[in-house]
Formats: C-alpha cells, sequence, structure tokens
C-alpha cells in the first residue's frame, strides 16, 4: 500500500503541531519518523490512522483518500501498533487476541482459530503467560501482546508509534523479526522511534521530523551514521 501525504498541517488547541508536511511512502517500504518528543510524529500518525480527522491537507493510501467511505475497505489492511497499546484491559491475553481474530478471521472454525491463536503465544514468547490478567503484564509485555494482535491478519500496512519502548532484548529481537518478514512479504511499514540502531536494521527510509516539519529525509542505506545526522539535524540550533 502507497502512503501520500500532501501538504498536511494539523493544529490542536490554537497550536500548530503540523505543518504543510508531504511524504511519499512507496508500496513494500519501510519508513521511519525519528525526532525529539513532542516534535509532533505521535500526531502524524495519529492522522494517518484517521485518529484525527480535522486537518488541511490531503492523506491517501493506494490513491484512495482516507477521510472517503471508498477507504473503508481498504482500513482493514492496515495494522497498527500504538504507544498506548489499545488492548482492553478488563480482557486476559488470550481473549484480546481472540476479540481481534474474531474480527479478522469472521469464518474461521473454533480449532482454526485455536491453532492460530495458540501458535501466535508460541511467536511472541508469551505462552505460559496466555491467560493471565494483562494488568500483571508489563509495558514490555504488552507490547509484544498488541504485536501479537496484528498478527492475525496479513496487513498490507502495518504503522507503530514507539514500538521498541519498553521492550527488552528478547522482544526487540521479536519486533526486528517481524517486521523483517513483513517486509520480505511486501507489506509497507511506517514507524515512529527513538531506536536509531533499530532503524538502521529495518528502515529504507527515514524523515527527521522537528518542529512539526519533516526537514530532511534520508535513504538509510546510503547514509553513514543516523546519530550524527540526528546531531545535525535536530540538535542543532537549540
Amino acid at each position: 500500500m502507497e502512503i501520500r501525504i500532501d501538504k498536511l498541517s494539523k493544529d490542536i488547541e490554537q497550536v500548530t503541531v503540523l505543518s504543510d508536511i508531504s511524504l511519499r511512502i512507496r508500496s513494500g517500504e519501510a519508513h521511519a519518523l525519528v525526532g525529539s518528543n513532542g516534535a509532533g510524529k505521535t500526531t502524524f500518525i495519529n492522522c494517518i490512522l484517521g485518529l484525527y480527522s480535522q486537518y488541511s491537507g490531503k492523506i491517501e493510501i493506494d490513491g484512495i483518500d482516507i477521510r472517503s467511505k471508498m477507504f473503508e475497505q481498504s482500513r482493514k489492511n492496515i495494522a497498527f501498533v500504538l504507544d498506548t497499546t489499545g488492548l482492553f484491559a478488563s480482557l486476559n491475553a488470550w481473549d484480546n487476541i481472540e476479540f481481534y481474530d474474531r474480527l479478522c478471521n469472521s469464518n474461521s472454525t473454533k480449532a482454526e482459530r485455536k491453532k492460530r491463536i495458540s501458535s501466535i503465544f508460541k511467536i511472541i514468547s508469551l505462552e505460559n503467560r496466555k491467560y493471565d490478567s494483562i494488568a500483571k503484564f508489563s509495558k514490555g509485555m504488552k507490547q509484544r501482546l498488541a504485536l501479537g494482535r496484528t498478527m492475525v491478519s496479513n496487513p498490507q500496512a502495518i504503522i507503530l508509534d514507539e514500538p521498541f519502548q519498553g521492550l527488552d532484548v528478547e522482544g526487540k529481537i521479536l519486533l526486528s523479526t517481524y517486521l523483517k518478514d513483513l517486509k520480505q512479504q511486501g507489506c509497507t511499514i511506517l514507524l515512529s522511534s527513538h531506536d536509531l540502531s533499530e532503524i538502521e536494521k529495518i528502515c529504507d527510509m527515514v524523515s527527521f521530523v522537528k518542529n512539526g516539519r519533516i526537514v530532511l529525509t534520508k535513504d538509510v542505506i546510503k547514509s553513514e551514521n543516523l546519530e550524527e545526522i540526528y546531531q545535525n539535524t535536530i540538535m542543532q540550533g537549540r
């Protein structure tokens, strides 16, 4: 799925959070957003996910404006992992995954669903905690569960906001491997992260966001040192 943003601007409580952003994320590309806290990355992602509908400019996915009724069918092919995880606190781990599985695979038999969900818990290394209340989970465990939720479908695009935050080494390896596998399958990936080392492993392109604007977009492979670019682009002039 190709994502095109044209002159996107967004105000929140009369404060300009995003200003005149234009960006193209090609189908099958892994693209990272990098910037300091408060730069506008989460607002940018929320606009693409349709969580904000009031903004100026245009967001299109596969040539369809995301605010049009025509986009509703395409929306089902987009998975997401937000910093808030989006899990249901009242459900145990298994029921959290099963809820989304029933939405995405409504025609599955009980046996098919059980096999698929059991497999997911093995992948995210939470097999021995699958019936626990998520109130007992650490932030990293919740992140893994939120990741497992996306595995019930075969997304054509996945959008992640700070997905590595709170993950231990094992969790980072699981997430990195999963995103690499998705990319090989042609899935479009958009993520925001402060973890430059993980971005270098996964992403093709990186956009540096400062004060609500994209100030630089670079090819990750051709960029020798993302940390140095970050220092020169984001930290300079503070």
